[in-house]
């Protein structure tokens, strides 16, 4: 029975070793690019909208999103902040990983992805949040590296920085 115990503290180790870099130190978290969260935002499947609707919305009159119709989806991770009815809830604590889309159109078309991510330990979170605004080929408009500089000013009045409650009741 005590080897098994010996054989239990080896892999525990050996598992802690290999989780510390060369330094002997946990790795810094990356900066989240504008490429990445593109591609986690045109991943299939899995998400849940915002008031259970695919439909578009008419944009709040306040929006600083130039398009007049959008649409705003919640991965798995951000939807457990969701309530039944698919609005935010009213007191949001968005855990790390969630990522919120908002699908912003002109005509029937989706022209630009607005876009955030939750993940309080990268280095370009704005408050949390990682921000990035893309046209519809995948062209920058907001760069996840400004931290949400152009961002964050109208979203700290919202829910957890998000604004479709107040905007879109």
């Amino acid at each position: 029975m005590m080897k098994f115990y010996y054989h239990i503290l080896a892999m525990a180790i050996v598992s802690l070793l290999l989780s510390c870099s060369d330094r002997g130190v946990e790795n810094e978290p990356s900066i989240v690019t504008d490429a990445q969260l593109l591609s986690l935002a045109q991943a299939p499947g899995g998400w849940v909208y915002y008031r259970n609707s695919t439909d578009t919305i008419v944009k709040a009159s306040n929006s600083a999103h130039d398009e007049p119709r959008l649409r705003t989806r919640y991965n798995a991770k951000a939807a457990t902040q969701l309530d039944v009815n698919g609005k935010v809830r009213l007191d949001p604590n968005f855990p790390d990983s969630s990522l919120i889309v908002k699908e912003l159109f002109t005509g029937p078309s989706i022209t630009t992805l607005a876009i955030m991510f939750k993940l309080r330990s990268a280095p370009n979170a704005g408050n949390g949040w990682i921000w990035s605004e893309l046209d519809a080929g995948g062209n920058v408009k907001i760069s996840a590296a400004s931290r949400g500089a152009g961002c964050v000013s109208c979203h700290s009045a919202g829910l957890d920085y998000t604004r479709m409650n107040d905007a879109h009741p």
